[in-house]
């Protein structure tokens, strides 16, 4: 009789472990980075509105497309309004880095959805407070919310990759809007360069963190408390982070390095060519494309 005590016990605990920790079937990959989405930490659509006061600090260049309002952003002033941080800036334009940004963001946001639509990735939600999550494809039908409505409860999302080289990867694909309630936070050993969302409609970030890239479709609005690992892409709205908290917004955007120009009274061998009777014709090499994963 203990036996069977004891038998059910182990059953009991193993359906309360299930309960709490969801495994992701479907091998994740990362989106295609683009060409110039890697170097954003804030990219909009319809516009983006920074705070005032201490405002935040974006580490990655910002900027809107195809509408290029953007507003309380200064360039690293401290202290001071929303800004970036050297040597990222702050794009007031819709120049064709912004638009080729904004082209590499379409391109992952279908990525990411594709994925989700996967026969095998995995359901759950739409609540995420106090999952403890591995590598995969999880899919939303709907919303996706952390922490109860109104920030009554505390929630965590725990993302835990158990790979020996820490590069698993995780992608959310969620139908609607996506809410981190007041006072939700992100734990686990995950890198948030590896963590990816796709948001159906509009996402709103009030906890304490948040980890990874969110590509919505709409709006995206950051809180003065939340200071994200990551990016925040808004293709088709504007991107505001209300507040004057002093939060952090990046983590995951390289930094451009351009090859050096060339040294006065010498020409690399190759590079010089005749351009006729007394002209000549230099031709520098094309400066490589921004590195690093998206």
């Amino acid at each position: 009789m203990a036996l069977r005590y004891r038998s059910i016990l182990v059953f009991s605990l193993a359906l309360l472990l299930a309960a709490s920790t969801a495994l992701g079937a479907l091998t994740a990959t990362a989106p295609p980075p683009g060409l110039s989405l890697p170097q954003f930490g804030v990219l909009g659509g319809a516009g983006v509105t920074g705070s005032t006061g201490l405002g935040t600090s974006v580490n990655g260049d910002v900027g809107s497309s195809p509408t290029a309002t953007i507003l309380e952003f200064t360039g690293s002033t401290i202290p001071g309004p929303s800004r970036t941080v050297p040597p990222f800036i702050v794009h007031y334009t819709n120049d064709a880095v912004v638009q080729q940004a904004h082209n590499d963001a379409i391109g992952a946001y279908n990525n990411l959805f594709t994925q989700g639509t996967n026969p095998a990735a995995t359901l759950i939600g739409p609540e995420l407070s106090n999952l403890i999550l591995t590598p995969g494809v999880y899919r939303f039908p709907v919303a996706a919310n952390l922490a109860s409505p109104g920030g009554a409860v505390t929630g965590i999302l725990t993302l835990n990759d158990p790979s020996p080289t820490g590069t698993g990867i995780f992608v959310f694909s969620v139908g609607s809007a996506l809410t981190v309630n007041v006072n939700a936070s992100f734990a686990g050993n995950a890198n948030p360069c590896n963590v990816f969302w796709q948001i159906g409609t509009d996402a709103v970030l009030n906890g304490n963190n948040f980890f990874g890239t969110l590509i919505a479709d709409q709006s995206v609005t950051n809180s003065s408390a939340s200071n994200v690992l990551g990016r925040i892409v808004g293709i088709n709205a504007a991107v505001t982070m209300p507040g004057a908290g002093g939060n952090t917004i990046g983590g995951c955007s390289p930094v451009v390095v351009l090859p050096p120009p060339p040294t006065s009274g010498t020409c690399p061998s190759g590079l010089l060519t005749s351009g006729g009777p007394g002209l000549a014709t230099i031709t520098l090499p094309a400066p490589a494309p921004p590195g690093g994963t998206i």
